[in-house]
C-alpha cells in the first residue's frame, strides 16, 4: 500500500525527462524522490551529501567485527595463554577507536544535514552484509 495518495503528471521533452533523471542519479535518488524533494522545498536547489566515505568506513567497521568475532572463537577454542593479551587489547582498542569515529561522524554529518535542510540518503548503511 501506498502512502502517497494523489499523482501528478506533467509533459516534459525528452531532454527535459534525461535531465532530470541525470539530476536524480547525481543527488543519489530515483526520480520520484527528487522531482517531490525539488517541487516542495522552500530552497530551490537540493543539496546533498556524498555519504559514500561513511558507507565504506562502516563496511570496513563491520569486517572489523567479522575479525572480531574469528579472534572470540579462536580464544575460546585454543584458551587465553596461546595468544599475547597486550595485543588482544590494541587490537580491542583499536576497534571501540574505529567504531567511536564514525559514530561521531554519522552524528556530525546529521546534524549539520538538519541545520542545512539537506537530503541524506544513508539506508543502505543497513544493508552492508549485503555487499
Amino acid at each position: 500500500m501506498r502512502n502517497r495518495e494523489v499523482q501528478i503528471k506533467f509533459y516534459a521533452t525528452e531532454k527535459e525527462r534525461e535531465s532530470i533523471r541525470r539530476n536524480a542519479k547525481r543527488a543519489g535518488m530515483k526520480m520520484g524522490e527528487y522531482a517531490r524533494a525539488v517541487l516542495t522545498s522552500d530552497d530551490v536547489s537540493i543539496k546533498v551529501i556524498d555519504t559514500e566515505p561513511l558507507k565504506k568506513a562502516a563496511h570496513e567497521l563491520a569486517k572489523q567485527g567479522t575479525n572480531l568475532n574469528q579472534f572470540m572463537k579462536f580464544l575460546n577454542t585454543y584458551g587465553v595463554k596461546v595468544f599475547d593479551p597486550d595485543e588482544a587489547k590494541r587490537v580491542l582498542e583499536k576497534e571501540v577507536s574505529t567504531f567511536s569515529e564514525i559514530m561521531e561522524a554519522l552524528a556530525a554529518l546529521r546534524r549539520e544535514a538538519d541545520r542545512n535542510n539537506v537530503h541524506l540518503q544513508i539506508e543502505d548503511f543497513n544493508n552492508l552484509d549485503n555487499e
